[in-house]
């Protein structure tokens, strides 16, 4: 087996090592080999482009799901609305 080393900020291999163990995994290195295996065994393996969505939308499906508080959908919608995305969008 041959080893490869990666840096992670201190967030990302916290989030890595709860997954890690959420999933059973014995080692974050375990489950990275599973998440490698999963993308190279994907065949159908295909991104889609993507295509901007009614703010109004996005903010009805936010709501609809009851997970997140208005606040949040809020500051969602402000930060989209000023990405060049959606930039001197209004809707």
């Amino acid at each position: 087996m041959s080893t490869v080393t990666i840096s992670l900020p201190v967030q990302i291999a916290q989030k890595v090592d709860a997954e890690a163990k959420k999933q059973g995994f014995a080692t974050r290195s375990e489950f990275i080999r599973s998440l490698i295996r999963r993308y190279f065994v994907s065949e159908d393996l295909t991104f889609e482009e993507f295509v901007p969505r009614p703010l109004v939308e996005i903010r009805r499906e936010f709501e609809k799901t009851g997970k997140y508080n208005k606040r949040f959908i809020d500051s969602l919608i402000i930060g989209l609305k000023e990405s060049s995305l959606y930039e001197g969008k209004t809707s």
